[in-house]
């Protein structure tokens, strides 16, 4: 018989897809809202294992069992029965640096990236938008904002 006690971590087995992945978004985002989406998060020297034990960002003890054939990358949809789902976040991910030119346009901005969902680490006059999808798509929907504030993409990490 399988051990199901409480202390048993969540068994979690198979990449089932990508956060950025169209058929994911919306399921995803309505879990977010719900408190439901948990992020494990991996750091990058060991982002090339199968095998590992992590707690999410809530506590939820996970053990990590992929086959050979898959691998982590930041994003990767781990877990999801419609109740809940868990996420990688891979520390070290990529990363694209941008620059408002004043305060408003830092707001603008800093709003505009929430609406999307986006994770954004912030540091002195800069914010770093961590990639979990092509860069293009960052650039793109950045593009849509031009008009609205000004900003400058630093460089790509």
């Amino acid at each position: 018989m399988e051990d199901v006690s409480p202390n048993a971590p969540l068994m979690l087995e198979a990449v089932l897809g990508q956060m950025s992945d169209p058929e994911w978004h919306d399921r995803l985002h309505a879990l977010e809202h719900e408190g439901a989406l948990e992020y494990l998060s991996i750091p990058e020297t060991d982002s090339a294992r199968k095998r590992m034990r992590l707690h999410t960002d809530k506590g939820r003890d996970c053990a990590i069992a992929l086959s050979r054939e898959q691998s982590l990358s930041d994003g990767a949809v781990l877990f999801h029965d419609g109740r809940l789902a868990i996420v990688s976040r891979i520390d070290g991910a990529a990363r694209l640096r941008l620059k408002p030119a004043t305060v408003n346009d830092a707001m603008r901005l800093g709003h505009w990236c929430g609406n999307l969902h986006w994770k954004v680490v912030f540091g002195p006059g800069v914010m770093d938008v961590v990639l979990d999808g092509p860069v293009d798509r960052y650039i793109d929907r950045l593009s849509d904002l031009r008009d609205l504030a000004e900003f400058e993409i630093l460089d790509l990490e």
